[in-house]
């Protein structure tokens, strides 16, 4: 029985062989082909990271272009809404001095009116005494 045994682990022993090499050869290839792919993916990414700093160097410079124009578009808003404000308050200013005037004239004319019925009436006889 020992003979046997030896027999059927040498063929156990031959067949894992026969197994394992084709096996481990592929492994071999697998490897090569993940080092190649991770060599052009080093290079891809090197050079999407040099495009990723260069979009934001453009970024940087576009956001500073766009602070410097809004700071002047505010100063500019700013001395609109204070044009705005005088404006308004001497358009209150001259409406409420052609109110005050309007009611001026309106007060002067009626005086005016009524001194001329006044003078225009007929004057009462004075009865004698």
């Amino acid at each position: 029985m020992p003979v046997a045994l030896e027999i059927t682990l040498i063929l156990v022993l031959v067949a894992l062989a026969a197994a394992l090499v084709p096996l481990l050869h592929q492994l071999r290839r697998t490897a090569r082909g993940l080092d190649l792919f991770l060599l052009s993916t080093s290079k891809d990414l090197a050079q999407i990271a040099q495009d990723v700093h260069a979009s934001r160097l453009r970024m940087d410079l576009l956001a500073g272009s766009i602070t410097e124009s809004l700071s002047g578009f505010s100063a500019f808003a700013k001395s609109v809404g204070e044009l705005g404000s005088t404006v308004n308050e001497w358009h209150v200013r001259f409406r409420n001095t052609i109110e005050s005037a309007s009611r001026n004239i309106g007060g002067l004319i009626g005086g005016i009116s009524a001194a001329l019925a006044f003078f225009k009436s007929k004057p009462t006889e004075l009865e004698p005494e």
